[in-house]
């Protein structure tokens, strides 16, 4: 298996996970007080605007040729990062 394969495989599932964790969030921000709305659907509307794009990105990188996938493959990882310490920020008490 060649190496944009792997890797297509290993985030794939991790992409799917955090929209996963994304619509959980918006499912508690749906039951918090009304005060806590407004700041939740914020970060919730930004969380959702990163995770449109990082997955934007990890189309073209499954898209890519086999020679261009590695420079696809940065621009992700940058703003996977970006995207998972976000959610972290957002679920941290």
């Amino acid at each position: 298996m060649h190496l944009k394969a792997i890797y297509q495989k290993k985030m794939q599932p991790r992409l799917d996970e955090l929209k996963e964790e994304i619509d959980a969030l918006r499912q508690k921000a749906d039951e918090a007080e009304t005060r806590l709305e407004l700041e939740y659907y914020t970060l919730l509307d930004e969380l959702q605007a990163r995770f449109e794009t990082a997955s934007q990105k990890f189309q073209r990188l499954t898209q890519a040729n086999e020679d261009d996938w590695e420079d696809f493959k940065s621009e992700f990882e940058t703003i996977w990062d970006s995207l998972r310490e976000l959610v972290k920020s957002v679920t941290s008490p």
